[in-house]
């Protein structure tokens, strides 16, 4: 459904994956540093999704604190990339701020309003069932497919722009029961991803739209079959990315003995 503000009401499953970006707070000179690939066009600057976690945890603008963010996940993939930096960064606000790390029901609606997949990041769980407009988590047994083979297309899916394509008729798992109700939108903006899909199902994998794409995703409980599938889809041109589901959440280390080593 959607509700009379136009946020979309949302019935999803989230895990996490070993594929992660990597988050650095340190005192310094008051800014955020990011170290992304030129085609991520990661923005550098307080609309950041990462910096505005941080100001969230901190309550206010951080003094004398430099947010350095290194990105692993691809931007605009539909992997939850910047909302788990959101996350992350909220968390080390808060530690740096002596503040509890576990948000309650008002930090989860404030983390929502910044990203509607915030909140699961920083609820600090696996696997969750997400509901409202992503302030409700509640948590799932992991699934038995742990292997991930994710499939890059060549091009973006901007996630405000697919939730716009997305009509009433397609709501409440219309295309049936575990599909992502985003695809239909998701394949009139970009029909190409047809292709992808017979790629992956080419390769031997079951294809499935993760968000709001255009990453494809193929699960499986085989270590063996997921390398195969992926080395499939290389030898046909695509861009793979080979991880695994997460079990723990990420954690926070001091970085004394690596400020010691240097």
């Amino acid at each position: 459904g959607r509700r009379p503000d136009g946020f979309h009401l949302l019935d999803s499953e989230m895990v996490l994956l070993e594929l992660a970006d990597r988050l650095v707070l340190m005192p310094g000179s008051v800014g955020l540093r990011v170290e992304a690939l030129p085609d991520d066009e990661v923005p550098i600057d307080r609309q950041n999704l990462a910096w505005r976690g941080l100001v969230a945890g901190i309550g206010g603008e951080p003094e004398l604190t430099c947010l350095t963010l290194e990105k692993r996940i691809p931007a605009a993939a539909g992997l939850g990339g910047g909302s788990s930096d959101a996350a992350a960064a909220w968390r080390l606000g808060r530690r740096s701020a002596g503040a509890d790390e576990r948000p309650g029901p008002e930090e989860m609606a404030a983390l929502a309003a910044i990203g509607a997949d915030v909140p699961f990041f920083a609820a600090q769980l696996a696997a969750a069932r997400i509901g409202g407009i992503g302030e409700r988590v509640d948590p799932l047994p992991l699934p038995q497919e742990t292997e991930i083979v994710l499939v890059h297309p060549p091009f973006r899916l901007e996630t405000g722009a697919v939730f716009a394509e997305l009509r009433p008729s397609e709501w409440n798992g219309a295309a049936g029961q575990g599909v992502n109700d985003l695809l239909a939108p998701a394949r009139r903006l970009s029909p190409a991803l047809d292709d992808i899909f017979g790629l992956v199902i080419a390769a031997g994998g079951a294809p499935f739209l993760t968000g709001s794409g255009p990453t494809v995703v193929a699960r499986t409980d085989d270590p063996e079959r997921a390398a195969a599938i992926a080395a499939r889809l290389r030898r046909a041109g695509v861009r793979v990315t080979e991880t695994r589901i997460r079990r723990e959440p990420a954690s926070i280390e001091p970085l004394r003995e690596e400020m010691e080593d240097a």
